[in-house]
Order: structure tokens, then sequence, then C-alpha cells
């Protein structure tokens, strides 16, 4: 790959024998953040860039890249950079192999770890949070107690972090849209396409306000508008798949008529769990959990992130209803894993950027006896975490929709309880060389399965026509009749 003029120079600077200066930002290349595949040409290093960019006085910290190198025997000039949701999952941790990524045939693949996330340096993790939250999957810390036990833990953790020099205001999603471009920079990239699933197309989006210039292209799978307030329809968005689930059932003949009453049977469901919890036998260690209604639903909600498992919740919801909770145990002990997430990364980005303008007594109706939940919380930040955690607010225009003439692939998934198909479609107003594709039958993450690889793979080819999208055409969706089958 062609160094940069300024690494060029730096480097002739050191063989006459001075000391190179060290700019940032930079690339500098070493040894991967985590173990990939020995056998495959995977180049890593550090991006270095200044923590708060708004001081000019503010300290380097260091983001992990991996650049997966195409199979290609001469790889097109714009190579792809991937960024996963949250905010707050690392992006370098499980990317150790390009064996599966077709991307690879033709150009490069580039994985960037968000400021702050596990690989970072430094990383905002809060151990502690991660622990309440996994007592609060399990049921033994709830409602205001469980509230008041994340406040305070939000606060010792920004105590911690502050005190080891940490300046958690440099951590936004406009900062990564700088660290973004600084990095196309110092690759030498002239033009790259942006890849973001969830929370990283508000990534994407932001950088193609910050910085158009340098994206030919982008791919937004799940898409979290800046101007959506997530926190205020966070139950609505999982009722919202639930009842396409209990009308997909209804309407199929063989689901319908083994479970005419499904929607009745999730409401006891639930109802009973709130009066008498259920006794499970799970996984994870320590005291016993105390299974209620807001743990039964957040079982579902992780059912409604596997295709495979959605047409199977009917029978999910009836097995549990009727004492068969054998199901439903698996799903509460794989919920009660020790959580991905750097809390810190995400108080940080969260607190800025959503709940500034969002409303406190939306959010706190999401959590209504009245929505049929059990009281779940979807949300990603109390307001009282949010006080705790006491960052500046974000301006306005991060709340505000982008627009942009840069061409855009929109995934969205037919049962995603995150991100619903309506928040990319409104891309199109403000996009209007955005072209949707609506995968039927799928969940978060829609273009991540065999057609839309093929459909972002043709989409890179020529991003100025939309895309063959054939195989998403002919995808039945959910098959509820699997329910019923043995």
């Amino acid at each position: 790959m062609r160094l940069p003029l300024f690494v060029a120079v730096l480097l002739l600077s050191w063989k006459a024998g001075a000391e190179p200066a060290l700019a940032v930002p930079r690339f500098e290349p070493g040894a991967c953040a985590v173990e990939v595949v020995a056998t495959e040409r995977i180049d890593c290093g550090l991006l270095v860039v200044p923590e708060n960019r708004h001081k000019a006085d503010s300290r380097p910290i260091r983001l992990p890249v991996t650049i997966f190198r195409s199979r290609a025997a001469k790889p097109l000039a714009d190579p792809v950079l991937f960024m996963p949701g949250g905010p707050g999952l690392s992006a370098v941790e499980h990317m150790t192999s390009g064996k599966n990524n077709t991307l690879l045939d033709e150009r490069d693949y580039i994985v960037l770890e968000q400021r702050g996330a596990k690989f970072a340096q430094p990383s905002l993790q809060c151990p502690e949070t991660t622990r309440l939250k996994s007592e609060v999957a399990a049921g033994r810390l709830r409602g205001p107690a469980a509230i008041t036990a994340l406040t305070q833990a939000a606060g010792r953790c920004r105590t911690t972090l502050t005190a080891s020099g940490v300046d958690l205001d440099g951590y936004t999603s406009e900062a990564t849209a700088d660290d973004i471009e600084d990095l196309r920079k110092v690759l030498g990239v002239a033009r790259w396409n942006l890849y973001g699933v969830s929370y990283s197309t508000r990534l994407m989006l932001t950088v193609l306000r910050r910085h158009p210039e340098g994206v030919r292209s982008v791919v937004l799978d799940s898409v979290l508008p800046p101007e959506v307030n997530f926190d205020e329809v966070s139950a609505t968005n999982v009722l919202r798949v639930l009842n396409q689930v209990f009308d997909g059932c209804a309407v199929d003949r063989a689901c319908g008529a083994r479970y005419p009453d499904l929607r009745a049977r999730f409401a006891k469901l639930v109802a009973d769990a709130d009066r008498r919890p259920l006794k499970l036998a799970l996984r994870a260690a320590g005291a016993p959990a105390e299974i209620r209604g807001a743990q039964v639903v957040e079982a579902i909600y992780s059912a409604m992130h596997e295709p495979i498992q959605i047409p199977r919740i009917p029978r999910l919801i009836v097995d549990a209803s009727e004492g068969r909770l054998e199901a439903l145990r698996g799903l509460i002990s794989d919920n009660q894993a020790p959580s991905a997430m750097a809390w810190g990364l995400r108080y940080s980005v969260w607190c800025a950027e959503e709940l500034p303008f969002e409303d406190a007594e939306r959010i706190a109706a999401q959590q209504s006896p009245a929505m049929g939940l059990g009281g779940v919380s979807a949300g990603n930040a109390s307001p009282q975490e949010c006080r705790a955690w006491n960052v500046t607010a974000a301006p306005a225009v991060e709340n505000e929709p982008v627009k942009s003439d840069v061409p855009a692939l929109v995934f969205a998934g037919e049962f995603d309880p995150d991100t619903p198909p309506e928040w990319g479609h409104r891309l199109l107003d403000s996009m209007p060389n955005a072209y949707p594709v609506d995968m039927r039958g799928r969940s978060h993450a829609a273009s991540f399965n065999s057609c839309g690889a093929s459909i972002v793979k043709a989409f890179l080819q020529d991003p100025s026509h939309p895309p063959a999208v054939d195989c998403a055409l002919k995808r039945r969706g959910a098959d509820f009749s699997l329910s019923v089958r043995p």
C-alpha cells in the first residue's frame, strides 16, 4: 500500500538522524489487539488521535485497527470500513478471520475499534455496572432498587475513570466520526465505503454530515437515525414485534388452529410470573434467579433477534404457560452472561446525545404496567444514571436528520425489536440516493446472511444504481407453522 506523504516524510527524517515528530493523528503499525488467523493476510495497528477534539492540549488515545487484505490480485482502491453497534461493543474482538467475507474478493475490509471500547486505550469499562446488569437479568435486582444501584455504580465508575485522567466529554459520535475521517487520511485512502449496523449507522450518518468528501457509498443496516428518541419508544418497539408474531401465527393455518389464544396466553404468562416468580435452575452461578414478567419478556426479546427462533416463539410462549420451561430457561440463562458492553462509553454517548433531547415522562411510560411487558426496561440509560455520569450535552445538530447525496444501501429486518424498518425508510426523505432493502423474516442486523452479502457486494460494484434484490424479494418470511411441527 502506498504510504501517505506525511509518513514518508517522517521516515526520511528518521533516516537522516533526526527524531521524528509524533504527529496526531497517526497510524502505528503493530500487533493485532486480538489473535487473528495467522495464515491470512491481516495487518493491524493503532490509530492515534486526541482524546478531546475540542481541547488543544488533549492527550492522545489509541484505537486498534484490523485490516483484512483483499484476495484479489489487484484490489480496488476503495476499501470498506466496518463498525458494529452499541455504543460500547468491541469492533475487533470477534473479527479474527476474513475467510467467509465475500467483500474481500474485490477490496480490503477495515475494522476500527471505537474510542472507549474494550481494546481501546483507554477503555471505558465499568465492571460494577456489568455485574449489576447480570443481577437485573436474573430478577434479583429490580425496580427503584435497580435504578439506585446502577446510578450509584455509574457515579463510582465516573470517579474512577476521571481520576485516571479520562476526559469523558471526548467520547461522542462526533469525535468517532472524526476518528473515521482521520483513519482514512493516514491510511492514504482517497475514498472508501462505510458499513454500519445498529448504533454505528448513526456514526456513518455523522460522517456523511461532517466528512462527505471521503465517502463513496454507505451500507446502513438496522438504522438508528440521530433524530429518533430511542428511549421514548424502546418497549413500544418490542411490543410491535410481539404483535407481528401474534398476528403471523393467527394467519398461519396450522399455528392459528393450534394456538388460537396466543396473545392472551402471553399476557397471562407475564402476569402469572409477576404474581408468583418462576423457579428455574439456571446455568449462571450465584443466588437463585427470580424470574418475573420482565425476565420472561427479555427472554422472548432475545429470541426475536434470531431468525431461526422467531417462528418458534408461539410454541415458546405456550410451553412456558403450561409449565414446560426448557426453552425459556436457556434464553434466560444466556441473558445472564457477562455483558460485553463498555458501559462508560455507552453512558458518554447516550447521556450526551440522546437523553438531553428525550422526555423523561415518555421514557418512564415505557415501563408502565399498561404496556403488558412486566415493566421491562429496554432503554439504554436512565435519566438518573445520566445525571450521575454528568457529561456535556451535545449540540442540537446531533438530534437532526442527516442530508446527503451519497449512495446508501439501507437494510431493515421485518422483526427487528430495536430499530423498526420505518427508521430506515425515513432516510429516503433526506437521502435521495438511498435504496431500501426490507428483509422478510429477518431481525436486527438484517444484512448478515448470504442474500444480504450478495446485495452488498453488488451495490459496492456500482453504488450509482439500485442493486438487484431478487433474493430478498423471494424470501417467504417467518414460517409460523414451525411452532406446531414436532
